[in-house]
């Protein structure tokens, strides 16, 4: 029976800040078999003037390691 993937995205305005994220997770979640990923990058709007700024959002798929 194959393993059930799992999903995780990480979002942010700068490169290094979705960095910084995924590199936790990675440290925190110890070893996976990454699948594919997938990153996007768009324009959200600010609430406040309504102006619109990057966000890059980054989509992992994986396998997580088996129960020991």
């Amino acid at each position: 029976m194959p393993k059930p993937m799992k999903v995780k995205m990480f979002m942010g305005q700068k490169a290094s800040e979705v960095e910084k994220q995924i590199n936790g997770w990675l440290d925190d979640f110890g070893s996976a078999i990454i699948v594919t990923s997938q990153t996007v990058v768009t324009a959200i709007a600010e609430k406040s003037e309504g102006a619109t700024c990057p966000c890059i959002v980054v989509t992992v798929w994986y396998e997580p390691p088996e129960a020991s």
